[in-house]
């Protein structure tokens, strides 16, 4: 099943209002969008594969062109199924500048498609090709409760999703510089949510110790589940003194780069959950192997974002224990995903069951 020939598009979409996405610099102008970035790939066997990366602010241009330029010839005329083996040539070809970063993020749109030809061929889900696990997932509201919206929007567009079986919520912090604020506002979605509301709070890396440190102690009061990236990944001992005073669970990982960065914060044994992106990764390919691992030493594993990816993972994979019900893309998408008895499920066409709407996408489309 030889690829024969990949094809990149490039949409503007729009985010909902209003809502300030998180990016790694707090004081960064917010994007009223997020490019998505897909990619075509078809074989000559007739099977193909869609894939899509997402790029919020700056970049999108960059990664098409490191597709068409770069990373295409890369599996061109090479069999789709050889995963594992073409994202090794991948990161071989940029081993000189580095695969972390642009060349990683353009890398994961392909590898996606690869994985959701490799399952079409098989005429199975790709929740089915992981190893099928589950046949529904516990899934949180994760784009209601971001910077810049208050205690009561938030919970407001969080509501349809809980009552459709949404175990809990997302909550974003950090971005404001009133620590005050930060913490009335999760008071006030926890109270929303009452008692048996699941609630993460994630920081996106924007504390020190001290303050992060104090933010714990008001989680444990308030019933905060778990707290996400509270202090840069980088301060291994800092993270190492929050696991030793805090009550709540830490986790870690939206900012890493490498299988290698979740392996050692893994095998550290002070983090009970980790959260790869599998754009940032590089696609599915190396997410399954900090998956493989996390299992080993008994970690939990919460995709970040990109439910059309993560539905599959976490029905497919036993340590990825929910999904991020986040709905950038609901328009351009059809097919894939639903929601049933509360539980989020995969669609039951071969691969990842989607498809793009052509309407949608000629409306988006950057030339």
């Amino acid at each position: 099943m030889k690829v024969t020939k990949l094809t990149t598009d490039r949409l503007r979409v729009p985010l909902p209002k209003p809502v300030r996405v998180s990016l790694t610099t707090p004081t960064a102008a917010q994007p009223d969008a997020v490019e998505l970035i897909l990619v075509h790939l078809e074989t000559d066997a007739g099977v193909t594969g869609l894939g899509f990366v997402y790029v919020l602010g700056a970049g999108g241009a960059a990664v098409r062109s490191l597709i068409d330029t770069e990373l295409s010839p890369v599996v061109q005329r090479e069999d789709a199924r050889d995963t594992d083996r073409l994202f090794a040539r991948a990161e071989a070809r940029f081993r000189a500048v580095g695969f972390a970063g642009l060349a990683a993020r353009a890398y994961s749109a392909i590898d996606i498609a690869l994985w959701d030809a490799k399952a079409q061929a098989a005429g199975v889900p790709l929740a089915k090709l992981l190893g099928g696990v589950r046949p529904g997932a516990a899934f949180v509201v994760s784009d209601a409760a971001t910077l810049g919206r208050d205690a009561a929007e938030s919970l407001k567009v969080a509501k349809p999703f809980l009552k459709q079986g949404a175990v809990g919520i997302r909550v974003e912090i950090g971005a404001g510089g009133d620590v005050q604020a930060d913490a009335e506002r999760v008071r006030e979605i926890q109270d929303g949510l009452g008692e048996d509301g699941w609630m993460a709070v994630t920081a996106d890396s924007r504390f020190d110790l001290s303050t992060a440190l104090a933010l714990t102690h008001f989680f444990e009061d308030v019933g905060v589940d778990v707290f996400e990236d509270p202090i840069p990944s980088a301060d291994a001992i800092g993270y190492d003194k929050l696991a030793r005073l805090a009550e709540v669970p830490l986790a870690i990982g939206a900012n890493l780069d490498s299988r290698d960065a979740f392996f050692k914060v893994i095998r550290d044994g002070i983090i009970r959950t980790v959260r790869p992106d599998v754009c940032r990764l590089g696609g599915i390919t190396p997410l399954l192997k900090v998956a493989a691992v996390a299992e080993a030493y008994h970690v939990a594993v919460s995709p970040v974002r990109l439910p059309e990816v993560g539905v599959h993972l976490a029905c497919g994979l036993a340590s990825v224990p929910h999904v991020d019900s986040v709905s950038w893309f609901k328009d351009v998408f059809t097919g894939g995903l639903k929601i049933e008895s509360g539980k989020m499920i995969p669609g039951a066409e071969p691969g990842l069951g989607l498809s793009i709407d052509e309407g949608v996408a000629a409306k988006w489309r950057i030339v």
